[in-house]
């Protein structure tokens, strides 16, 4: 998998387990590399914790890593979080309004419609994450730094 085909951000593994690692990788706004992020108050910077296979290399807790992800997996999470639930709200407002509903009661509708999907996910959510699968490697710093260049 080329840098161009994947996803990747540098972390800390936290915690080493039988077949599994997590690593805890910093997500960046864009506002987060200005220079003036203390001034105006917009800076936003979070902490996640990716739950990677076990790479066969060792590793152990404190290390910095790579964590890759397939470009099809952001796509697919993408589809999952943003384009299915737009969709849904769209067509039941508009085919309940058809149908001769208030728009309140369609808005109402489309809205409990989303949270039963979001419920699904929820239930569904070791099913699909066998399908998004993320990996680790050990890279040195000028390996990085080339990657980011890219």
């Amino acid at each position: 998998m080329t840098a161009k085909d994947s996803i990747w951000h540098e972390g800390i593994v936290r915690d080493v387990k039988a077949q599994t690692i997590e690593v805890v990788i910093y997500s960046h706004s864009a506002c987060s590399g200005c220079h003036a992020k203390g001034a105006c108050g917009m800076s936003d910077m979070k902490q996640k914790v990716i739950i990677a296979e076990r790479p066969a290399f060792e590793i152990k807790a404190g290390d910095r890593v790579v964590v890759n992800a397939a470009m099809g997996n952001a796509i697919y999470s993408v589809i999952l979080a943003y384009v299915l639930p737009s969709i849904l709200i769209i067509s039941a407002i508009f085919f309940l309004v058809r149908a001769g509903a208030g728009e309140l009661a369609a808005a109402t509708a489309s809205l409990v419609l989303l949270a039963g999907y979001f419920w699904a996910l929820y239930l569904f959510r070791n099913k699909i994450g066998k399908r998004i699968k993320f990996t680790v490697s050990k890279k040195d710093r000028d390996e990085i730094e080339t990657r980011k260049l890219e």
